[in-house]
């Protein structure tokens, strides 16, 4: 079985000069109860709005993050970048100039280079923590007529998913179901800011066997819904600005309420229409630590399978419904069997924006 997450998502990254760029003793002890064994009692059922609507999602490093380093060879000279930088650190300084993004990067690596006329420039870099002071060679290549420093680089991810749900008690939200990976470096990406967009899915990429389809939507920058404030196993979560829609006010249920049987996912095929898609819950899997299986489904519902054939990238976060509550997300499906998904039990999620408060 080949498990794929859902999130469909491009990488800002940058070759620099490469080929390519969350009585009263008794109600107390109930309390506590509540808060450390079972996450779903941490607070009455408030209810809480129902998503499905496709999000674009930016979140950005806090500095500019090397991916990877290659050799190059100037006059002769064989430049190893390793040998002073190391790939999963994150440039903070350039000649003690703050950057935050790839542009302020590429700025100050050609102001030194114009003023100093050097080729080793002095950097500061975030290692596991700790800042460390060193340099890097950026060498003009008179054959490419381009500076070269060996480094792959990026400052941001944005990517395509689904919100699952508000949360009007305290104005948090979650979406997506499971973590934001860096693909780069094969790990939870670690974001210190990000934000959620409006996206418009434009156009179905369906499945095929072993090749997961996506959807291909277009994100409005212009509207911020909300701010990214964890990113975790179980999905990413913040505090909303506004509402995306007039969405509809559910009760949610527990894990221990969920049973095999009928359901619906919630989600967007075209444009910015939520719309409801039958699925068939087959397993269960009850747990003690919130994971990303715990609900097994196979989708049945004829009209999403004609035009998607099954689960697809940009779906993961889509809510899950069963006896009018909500229930669950999608998170991952079986690439080289589309119609079977995953999904996360909402009790987690809420856990985690709960948190946020």
């Amino acid at each position: 079985m080949i498990f794929f997450d859902l999130f469909h998502l491009t990488q800002d990254k940058l070759a620099l000069g490469g080929d390519t760029l969350s009585k009263k003793f008794l109600i107390l002890l109930s309390c506590f109860i509540c808060l450390f064994i079972h996450p779903s009692m941490i607070c009455a059922n408030e209810g809480i709005y129902l998503g499905g609507d496709s999000v674009g999602i930016e979140v950005s490093y806090d500095g500019v993050l090397i991916s990877g380093t290659y050799h190059f060879t100037i006059q002769n000279k064989t430049y190893t970048p390793e040998t002073y930088i190391q790939k999963k650190d994150i440039i903070k300084k350039i000649n003690g100039v703050t950057v935050t993004n790839i542009a302020d990067m590429q700025r100050e690596l050609l102001t030194y280079q114009r003023t100093q006329s050097k080729d080793s420039i002095p950097i500061t870099v975030l290692r596991k923590n700790q800042l460390i002071e060193t340099s890097l060679f950026n060498v003009y290549d008179e054959t490419d007529k381009v500076y070269k420093c060996g480094l792959y680089v990026k400052d941001k991810i944005v990517g395509v998913g689904t919100l699952t749900y508000y949360d009007p008690s305290n104005h948090t939200y979650g979406a997506l179901g499971h973590e934001i990976m860096d693909t780069d470096l094969q790990e939870i990406a670690d974001i210190q800011a990000g934000s959620i967009y409006p996206a418009n899915v434009s156009s179905i990429q369906k499945a095929q066997q072993n090749h997961a389809g996506e959807k291909r939507a277009t994100i409005d920058f212009t509207r911020v819904l909300g701010t990214i404030r964890e990113n975790t196993r179980i999905g990413i979560y913040g505090t909303y600005v506004q509402l995306g829609r007039n969405a509809p006010l559910m009760e949610w249920a527990d894990a221990q309420s969920v049973h095999k049987g009928k359901a619906q996912l919630y989600t967007v095929l075209h444009g910015d229409e939520v719309q409801a898609f039958s699925i068939n819950i087959t397993k269960i899997h009850h747990q003690h630590i919130g994971d990303v299986k715990g609900i097994e489904f196979i989708v049945d519902d004829p009209v999403l399978l004609a035009q998607t054939n099954g689960i697809i990238q940009g779906m993961s976060g889509s809510p899950i419904v069963q006896d009018n509550k909500i229930i669950g997300a999608v998170t991952h499906v079986i690439t080289n069997d589309p119609i079977h998904g995953y999904g996360v039990f909402i009790e987690w999620m809420l856990s985690n924006s709960k948190k946020l408060a």
